[in-house]
């Protein structure tokens, strides 16, 4: 007999204050994705616990009841019939408060998983989808929605299923996918919230980096894409990073260091004009006077003559 790939669930019960027990289904769809429902009857009184999902992001629609959740760093939000919401701890603890007879299903899915859903262009346009799967992030993200009617349509259809039979656990995947692809959908995931990249404090420091690695070697060809290779910082964060922290474009900063250092081999040495044109990256003498002149307002010979005389 060949073994049915479509597993049956594994019960859990989390027992709570007094007589009250917190009851979940889980379904091991594939590695990385599973769904589960959970109900909590005889809840009467607000009750306390650690948040019991463990994977990398949880995908919970709230069909009866209300929770609160709250995270470091973010506070606490409650989320009540017809609401959904996506939190991804990324290693904090988080801690939620239950009230009321609860009904909730949840997609959890791995890190790779959710990676795997964000385009290049949603990591170019900082999109949530891209923010959530980001190497890069170090604190927990929290969103909150309403469950539109599409949605609610297959929440519903999918929490109808107990998966007695291979057959039903077969449609509880082939739900779940649906679902979790009209999540991944929504203007909360797919918009980009802001034209600003999702800058962090290890891109800080790559920026400070990118900036000081242009000062170093002023006389190089420079790109964008060997610049964005050597700081290990994409190129979208590095252009709109360097326009955000020094105001001014990636080779804006590098040309302005060209002509203070040009200004400093004029003040502090002998060199003639071709060479410090050479030294700061300049081939072309007539590309460096023009240079020159848009920064002090005075051809390089003009200068030199004035602080040479």
């Amino acid at each position: 007999m060949i073994a049915c790939p479509f597993k049956a669930p594994t019960e859990t019960t989390v027992c709570l204050m007094g007589s009250v027990e917190l009851k979940r289904r889980r379904f091991d769809l594939r590695e990385g994705l599973s769904y589960s429902i959970g109900q909590m009857l005889g809840g009467g009184e607000r009750q306390s616990l650690a948040w019991p999902f463990g994977s990398f992001s949880q995908i919970v629609f709230i069909r009866r009841g209300s929770l609160s959740i709250s995270i470091p760093d973010f506070g606490s939000s409650t989320v009540s019939s017809g609401e959904w919401f996506l939190v991804s701890l990324k290693g904090w603890q988080g801690n939620c408060e239950l009230s009321g007879d609860l009904e909730f299903i949840a997609i959890d899915c791995s890190e790779e998983i959710w990676r795997s859903f964000a385009t290049e262009w949603d990591a170019l346009s900082h999109t949530k989808k891209a923010c959530f799967g980001c190497a890069q992030r170090s604190e927990a993200i929290f969103l909150k929605n309403t469950v539109n009617p599409r949605l609610m349509e297959q929440v519903s259809r999918l929490a109808g299923y107990q998966g007695a039979t291979p057959l039903e656990r077969l449609r509880i995947e082939a739900l779940t996918l649906e679902l979790l692809a009209s999540v991944l959908e929504t203007d909360s995931l797919s918009k980009s919230p802001s034209a600003e990249p999702c800058l962090r404090e290890e891109d800080e420091d790559a920026l400070e980096l990118a900036a000081g690695y242009l000062e170093d070697n002023l006389a190089t060809d420079h790109s964008i894409a060997a610049l964005s290779r050597w700081a290990r910082l994409n190129e979208f964060k590095l252009k709109k990073g360097f326009r955000k922290r020094f105001s001014t474009t990636v080779f804006g900063y590098l040309k302005q260091k060209r002509m203070e250092r040009a200004r400093e081999l004029f003040t502090g040495s002998q060199k003639s004009v071709l060479e410090v044109a050479n030294a700061v990256g300049y081939s072309n003498p007539s590309h460096f006077a023009r240079a020159f002149r848009e920064a002090f307002g005075m051809n390089p010979k003009e200068f030199v003559t004035g602080v040479r005389s």
